[in-house]
């Protein structure tokens, strides 16, 4: 939670910035450029962690095909309830309310609409993340698992510090983004309660989805409720599975790699989603990661207007998780 205050101050202070900056007609067009290379270089570090690490190594085998099938489950289920879910609430695939007065159909014309190709990030930008990632793997696992063990600890602790960092920076370009685009507010007036939505159908999607094929995997339905209920908080859930007892280490393994492989799919996928199905569908693919390190793709791949039901889905899973995953474990 700390952390989330010190990243949320960071964009804080973007947007106060920015929105001074715009009111006297001043702007930073070189925010976009500075923040994906931000994103590239975040992604670089999170592939060189995950290439590191023993535990996602091993476990690229059965558990990992395991966690991947869970994955896919989970984030088709998410998307699929938020699309029956902005359907009834009467929204269009850029996340704008359609006009009640075109009875016959006939939608609103938006501006996220008119603005999708020049605001959204190009497919190439998807390819170019995967292959960031894929290459800090390769390193982390080639250099540093295998040749430099001995300074795995410190590398650790370095590369956490340096994500950190990297946050830091790219939440104060997001508000430096939001701030110059001064749509934000007028999106939380515009959605009201109704912002709530798209969360409760990202969390019942996932639910229904995840638990469905983990109990098709063998696993109970406490193992598949707790695996499916990290919602991407790879740092947290699966620590608590493990402490429940030696017999939940290999529901442990599969949390661990699920949601690891939820947020790298955001990571990749989020644009791509954007582009091709719907902006809101895509905040639903990270999971709790829509809220901070995702946050800078949706802005980019959605627009402003899409940050905060992306920021409201992150944060209510994060109170779930918290408190959803130790009680089914004390079950």
């Amino acid at each position: 939670m700390k952390l989330l205050i010190l990243y949320w101050s960071f964009l804080v202070i973007g947007y106060i910035l920015s929105w001074n900056a715009a009111k006297k007609g001043k702007s930073f067009p070189w925010v976009a450029r500075a923040m994906m290379g931000t994103v590239y270089g975040l992604c670089f570090i999170m592939g060189l962690r995950m290439g590191a690490n023993e535990q996602v190594i091993s476990n690229l085998g059965s558990i990992g095909v395991m966690a991947l099938v869970i994955t896919l489950c989970c984030i088709l289920g998410s998307m699929g309830a938020i699309f029956l879910t902005r359907k009834m609430l009467r929204m269009d695939r850029y996340g704008e309310f359609i006009n009640d007065a075109n009875a016959s159909g006939t939608k609103e014309i938006s501006s996220s609409e008119n603005k999708k190709d020049q605001k959204g990030m190009d497919l190439k930008s998807t390819f170019i993340i995967l292959g960031i990632v894929a290459c800090g793997m390769l390193i982390g696992a080639l250099l540093i698992l295998k040749r430099l063990p001995q300074i795995l600890g410190q590398f650790d602790v370095a590369s956490n510090y340096t994500l950190i960092v990297l946050l830091c920076i790219l939440m104060f370009f997001v508000g430096l983004d939001l701030g110059g685009s001064g749509t934000v507010i007028e999106s939380i007036r515009k959605a009201g309660f109704r912002v709530l939505a798209i969360p409760v159908a990202t969390m019942v999607g996932t639910m229904i989805a995840g638990v469905a094929a983990c109990l098709v995997m063998g696993f109970t339905l406490k193992e598949g409720s707790a695996i499916c209920i990290g919602y991407g908080w790879y740092t947290y859930a699966p620590i608590v599975i493990a402490n429940a007892g030696q017999q939940y280490m290999i529901a442990s393994a599969v949390s661990f790699m699920h949601n690891v492989i939820r947020e790298v799919t955001g990571i990749i996928f989020i644009p791509l989603a954007a582009k091709k199905i719907g902006y809101l569908e895509s905040t639903g693919i990270p999971g709790i990661a829509a809220m901070d390190v995702c946050l800078p793709i949706v802005e980019r791949s959605c627009g402003p207007n899409i940050v905060v039901y992306a920021f409201a889905t992150g944060l209510i899973m994060c109170v779930v998780t918290s408190v959803g995953v130790p009680l089914i474990m004390g079950l």
